[in-house]
C-alpha cells in the first residue's frame, strides 16, 4: 500500500466518522425538538452520586398535568417520586421501575389535571453496571 492510497482511506475513515457523528447529533436534536412539540418541557436534572441516592430538583412553577424521566449514563432504577405543588400538599408517584439508558419512564400522570409544580423529590439507585454517575431529566407535560 502506498503513501497516497493510505492518505485516502484515512481521510475517508475520518469522513465517515464525521458522518456518523453528524446524524447522532441531528437525531438526538430530532427527538427533543418532537419532545417538545409533543407539550413536553424540560424541568431539570439530577445525577445519582452513590450506589443510593435522593434528590430534590427545583421546577420553579408551571403547570403540569404528567411527568416523565429520562436517564442517560447508566440505568437508574427509581423508587419513589414525590411531587410537591405551590397550592400545597404532595403526591406520591408509582415508579418502581428501572429506566435503561437512553431511555424514559412511560408518562406519569398527575391527579386533579393541570397542577403548579413547586419541585419534585426522587430516590433512585444506580443500576447494577453503571460506571460514573448516570444523570435523570425530568419532563413535565402541559
Amino acid at each position: 500500500m502506498n503513501a497516497i492510497s493510505l492518505n485516502r482511506s484515512l481521510v475517508m475513515s475520518l469522513l465517515l466518522l464525521a458522518l456518523l457523528s453528524l446524524s447522532s447529533l441531528l437525531a438526538g436534536q430530532y427527538r427533543a425538538g418532537r419532545r417538545a412539540v409533543e407539550g413536553w418541557q424540560h424541568l431539570g436534572n439530577a445525577h445519582v452520586d452513590g450506589r443510593a441516592d435522593h434528590d430534590k430538583i427545583e421546577v420553579g412553577g408551571g403547570a403540569f398535568t404528567a411527568l416523565e424521566l429520562g436517564v442517560t449514563n447508566g440505568a437508574v432504577g427509581f423508587e419513589r417520586i414525590v411531587v410537591h405543588f405551590r397550592e400545597g400538599g404532595d403526591e406520591v408517584l408509582p415508579v418502581g421501575t428501572v429506566v435503561r439508558s437512553g431511555g424514559r419512564t412511560p408518562p406519569i400522570p398527575l391527579r386533579g389535571g393541570v397542577r403548579e409544580i413547586r419541585n419534585v423529590e426522587i430516590w433512585y439507585q444506580k443500576g447494577r453496571y453503571a460506571e460514573g454517575k448516570p444523570r435523570v431529566d425530568l419532563f413535565g407535560r402541559r
